[in-house]
């Protein structure tokens, strides 16, 4: 159990490394780093924290001021199709509510 902890905290320590970095390079700037895991580093990262996270499929923690983003493997297309479904559907709405008869009760 004890390596399994040992080798988490280096991920967050590099990541520490990699931030602090960034601020250096551009200091009046900020920082958004973004990675997309298959899902065996995603649940290694994320067992860093709370245990009520475990199901998102994303994550953000600040390191130093700067974001970094946890996305696993496949959910930017999942975003993707579920929005284009939207979409389709807004407009659908929309078309409907334009070219639908009204009529109105005569008294």
């Amino acid at each position: 159990m004890e390596q399994n902890k040992e080798s988490s905290l280096g991920i967050l320590e590099k990541l520490a490394l990699i931030t602090d970095g960034i601020q250096n390079i551009f200091p009046d700037g900020k920082g958004l780093l973004i990675f997309e895991l298959k899902e065996l580093d995603f649940k290694k990262v994320q067992s860093n924290f709370r245990k009520i996270d475990e199901n998102f499929k994303k994550f953000t923690i600040d390191i130093s001021g700067i974001e970094v983003v946890f996305i696993l493997e496949g959910y930017i297309e999942e975003k993707k199709k579920d929005t284009t479904k939207k979409e389709k559907r807004n407009f659908l709405q929309m078309f409907i509510n334009i070219f639908r008869k009204r009529s109105k009760l005569s008294i």
